[in-house]
């Protein structure tokens, strides 16, 4: 086997990827088939080598989940069977579906002794029958119409995907609090036992001690378990195996002078251009057969547009405000550098106590966390207002 094919033999493999079947479920190739949607040309070959190693780039999430997400790629694969059909297409397929209906009815005869049951199975056909042709005047569906669901799907995982990683990494983060915590609780411990040795404390207050430390293991521990399954949902849905040896990359930083550069107003046209559930709307208003079915979708429009408009509103509010957090976060955590190196001080100094030096490093930590926390509650909200104006804003 060459070193390519080789190569590309084990990305199979971490991806966990079934053997080929063809005809009778044979397969008549020695190694397994990669379930990507694109050819080997739509990628240069570098690219292919970045997206199938096993290591997670922020900027291959898109590309991940169009390649290798089994709902994107089972939609490619129903797509394949309705991409021929425009709107008569689907009506007809009411209407033939009625009408076989119609053509298989057998009225009784009156004079049978289960007249009234069968009689009311006829009723329930022909009840049938009229509501799918009454489906088929007022489908409004087509392949684009199809298509655009689709692409909605994929771009929902994309975000998605993109959402779990950064919380991945704010959940990451946050384990430093839970051990700094855990090792506060040992040293309170530590101290009331002390103190208990001293005759200054009860052995109450040491079982309480004791147990700060118990809840402090437990929580480190559920904060590593969330961790885990976090990086498995991820990584699942962008074509690995439960449980592989992913790599995470490490995140953008947020664009402050892209934030600075928005106009919202500019913002709301391209977000009603780019809106999924907005365009679906227009494009079976544009299929709509009938006075009535044209008459709800336009004020499905109107309604959608308002919405849109609103939604690209609140999240730029939101991003504002995360954004504001995240400056007073840097604010506090200077502070809370400036008061650690003092305890350090005071410590070399012997004027506090290791206790209370440790106190202090904890406020440290905890600041230090927030810091990063809320710069990824920023991220998150940057990265939400651009899915808003590309297509997802919340239209209903």
């Amino acid at each position: 086997m060459g070193h390519w094919m080789m190569d590309r033999y084990q990305t199979w493999r971490r991806r966990g990827i079934g053997w080929l079947a063809v005809g009778v479920g044979i397969s008549l190739f020695p190694f397994p088939v990669m379930a990507q949607q694109s050819p080997e040309f739509a990628y240069s070959a570098e690219k292919w080598v970045a997206l199938r190693d096993d290591r997670l780039e922020y900027e291959e999430i898109a590309d991940l989940v169009h390649e290798y997400n089994n709902t994107v790629l089972q939609n490619a694969i129903d797509y394949q069977d309705k991409k021929d059909k425009d709107r008569n297409d689907v009506a007809e397929d009411y209407y033939n579906t009625a009408n076989d209906i119609y053509n298989s009815i057998q009225y009784p005869s009156s004079d049978d002794n289960d007249y009234g049951s069968r009689m009311a199975s006829v009723l329930n056909s022909r009840l049938q029958a009229e509501q799918l042709m009454e489906q088929g005047d007022e489908s409004t569906e087509d392949n684009e119409t199809v298509k655009i669901g689709y692409d909605q799907a994929e771009a929902n995982l994309v975000k998605q995907a993109q959402g779990l990683m950064i919380d991945y990494w704010s959940q990451y983060y946050s384990l430093d609090s839970f051990r700094q915590r855990k090792l506060q609780a040992e040293k309170d411990y530590q101290s009331e036992e002390n103190r208990l040795q001293a005759g200054m404390s009860t052995q109450s207050k040491v079982l309480t001690a004791r147990e700060a430390i118990s809840s402090a293991e437990a929580s480190l521990l559920t904060a590593e378990s969330n961790l885990t399954k976090t990086k498995d949902s991820l990584c699942l849905m962008l074509g690995w195996q439960y449980g592989a040896n992913v790599e995470i990359g490490e995140l953008p930083e947020p664009d402050f002078q892209w934030m600075e550069a928005i106009h919202v107003e500019e913002d709301i046209q391209a977000a009603w251009e780019n809106n999924y559930d907005l365009r679906l709307t227009e494009k079976r208003l544009a299929n709509a057969r009938t006075d009535k079915v044209k008459s709800t979708l336009e004020q499905t429009r109107k309604n959608q547009r308002e919405t849109i408009a609103v939604n690209i509103k609140d999240s730029h509010a939101s991003m504002v405000l995360a954004r504001s957090n995240y400056e007073q976060a840097l604010q506090a955590f200077e502070m809370a550098e400036t008061s650690l190196d003092s305890a350090r001080r005071k410590l070399d100094a012997g004027t506090i106590t290791s206790n209370a030096f440790l106190s202090q490093q904890t406020a440290y930590e905890t600041a230090k966390v927030s810091v990063q926390t809320q710069k990824l509650a920023l991220l998150k909200a940057m990265m939400n207002y651009q899915w808003a104006v590309n297509g997802l804003a919340q239209a209903s």
